[in-house]
């Protein structure tokens, strides 16, 4: 990618550079967005960054959206279909999370969280729509239940409490997605 300032479509260069460095994030993860460096690898120097964003917070929003739009194409073929219970649903997502196309945008999502949770802007804005989407979007998958609604982030936390660990330590949690979803099952079926 070669650097041209002279570009009459400004919003089309800066959607190419979100892209590149969107790519290059899910590849190699959020450490990766250091100016300098994260210029050099997308072919612009860092000054164009700041010229097409404005801001590194900038940037760094700009990126995210790009992830979470790739992201919310790949969930549609997982919207379609019918409502399902909690236990249900933590097993397919589970299953979803450690499948090779998905597994790079549930480590951004993670590290996003992790970094919010440390107070780090623009982590910390970006991680509340974040949280507010992906409940948003676990409610419309669950089966309502008036009896025992199942909270939307308690699915949430389980999720990403084992995608962390995962992260931290591979391999770790190769069993335990299973036995939780199980005994959400086993919770189902006792509720019904």
């Amino acid at each position: 990618m070669s650097d041209d300032s002279a570009t009459p479509d400004r919003a089309g260069r800066r959607d190419a550079l979100a892209e590149a460095a969107a790519e290059l994030v899910l590849r190699e993860g959020l450490g990766t967005m250091g100016l300098r460096g994260l210029a050099r690898r997308v072919g612009t120097s860092d000054r164009m960054l700041i010229y097409y964003f404005g801001s590194k917070d900038a940037l760094v929003t700009g990126v995210l959206a790009r992830i979470g739009e790739k992201l919310s194409v790949l969930l549609q073929a997982y919207s379609a279909g019918p409502p399902v219970s909690p236990g249900a649903f933590l097993g397919q997502v589970l299953m979803l999370g450690r499948d090779p196309v998905v597994m790079p945008f549930m480590r951004v999502w993670t590290d996003v969280i992790a970094r919010a949770a440390a107070g780090e802007a623009p982590y910390d804005m970006v991680a509340k729509k974040v949280v507010a989407d992906w409940t948003a979007w676990i409610g419309t998958r669950l089966i309502p239940d008036p009896d025992r609604p199942c909270p939307p982030a308690a699915l949430l936390s389980i999720v990403e409490g084992v995608t962390l660990l995962e992260m931290a330590c591979p391999g770790s949690t190769t069993e335990a997605g299973p036995w939780l979803a199980e005994a959400l099952l086993r919770a189902d079926g006792r509720a019904g």
